[in-house]
């Protein structure tokens, strides 16, 4: 009798059991999607002061963490050329507690802010030395050191503080720019090729003098201005989709679209450029995504349309970031040319697989 009652009472302990470890389950990913959405609004808009659209939300896991995540963008970018643009995007997450208890949400778009801040910042300069047509790339990455004496990135939305103190006390804090400088303007002749090496070699001793040269990685893109065209989309479809033909340019194997199809998008692309105002193209340049320049990739603008282009990169950064070619440039001696104390540093080089002929 007294084994059958024991027996009961574990049969009665194992469904409790059962029934705890069920509701935990559920609770964990149990959660009515629309409340996590309204409790992310609510978080967003409390936090910058606007409204935020949070899409695509799901359960991710991270080691032995599991949380929500959603994408986030301001709901102001509806109908702008931002709209879509992955650069202007940004995440937002809620960790599971034990027992289904939520954590307070956590968000990324400190790294959106903190790119327009900087692009504020140095467009004046920009189109001070390269003209109008341009558009910017930056990234930041800020670190400072922890109680552990460790360099560790933080995610900041003040550009100009971080600056601040990495100039201040460069000991305990590091800015690293990574910045993309796009021109749709394509060069003509050594002379205005010229020119454009001296507008780099100024626009560097710019950056020197805000104290944003020492962690540097810069790119200048000159893009053929025919990309600004109207037509421009349905040419770079029949580009992407062409067979491509191989040919040695200078010593390194491409492959290009037809020459038949280069000479029609070379002729008719270059009549509609012609028969447009400066602020036409203005319009058109402005309205080209940030996700849509991408170097080294046959699908987004540059890859074909890219004449030109300088890579920069300074010491510290190369030291912090790029160690084996640190190191490579460190045993051939040629480190002092990343100083770029003289314009002869300032090399453009030709995109082997430009398209246009004229």
């Amino acid at each position: 009798m007294e084994v059958k009652i024991i027996n009961k009472y574990k049969r009665i302990l194992f469904v409790l059991v059962l029934i705890f470890l069920f509701s935990v389950v559920t609770a964990c990913g149990g959660h009515d999607v629309g409340k996590i959405r309204n409790k992310l609004k609510e978080y967003l808009y409390d936090k910058y002061g606007e409204e935020f659209v949070v899409d695509r939300i799901g359960t991710r896991r991270f080691r032995d963490k599991e949380f929500y995540q959603g994408r986030i963008y301001p709901k102001a970018i509806i109908g702008t050329s931002k709209e879509g643009d992955s650069y202007y995007y940004a995440k937002a997450n809620v960790d599971i507690l034990p027992l289904g208890r939520l954590r307070e949400p956590g968000d990324t778009y400190a790294k959106v802010l903190v790119r327009k801040r900087a692009e504020k910042y140095l467009m004046p300069k920009v189109k001070e030395v390269f003209g109008d047509r341009v558009k910017l790339k930056p990234e930041i990455s800020y670190y400072k050191r922890n109680k552990y004496d460790a360099m560790v990135g933080y995610i900041t939305p003040d550009f100009k503080g971080a600056l601040k103190k990495s100039l201040n006390d460069p000991k305990n804090n590091r800015l690293e720019l990574e910045l993309y400088v796009y021109i749709f303007d394509r060069i003509d002749d050594t002379a205005e090729k010229e020119k454009r090496r001296k507008d780099i070699f100024n626009f560097v001793q710019y950056l020197k003098g805000q104290g944003l040269f020492k962690y540097l990685e810069l790119g200048v893109i000159f893009i053929d201005e025919r990309v600004l065209a109207p037509s421009y989309d349905k040419y770079h479809n029949k580009v992407f989709y062409s067979d491509k033909v191989e040919k040695v340019i200078e010593g390194e194997k491409v492959r290009l679209p037809p020459l038949r199809l280069r000479k029609e998008i070379s002729q008719e692309l270059s009549e509609e450029i012609d028969d447009m105002s400066e602020e036409e193209l203005l319009t058109n340049m402005r309205e080209i995504r940030k996700d849509e320049l991408k170097i080294f990739n046959s699908k987004y603008l540059d890859y074909y349309d890219r004449q030109y282009m300088d890579w920069i990169m300074s010491i510290k950064m190369m030291e912090t970031e790029r160690k084996s070619l640190y190191r490579r440039k460190k045993d051939n001696n040629l480190l002092y040319k990343y100083d770029y104390k003289s314009i002869d540093d300032i090399i453009l080089s030709k995109n082997n697989k430009y398209i246009y002929l004229n």
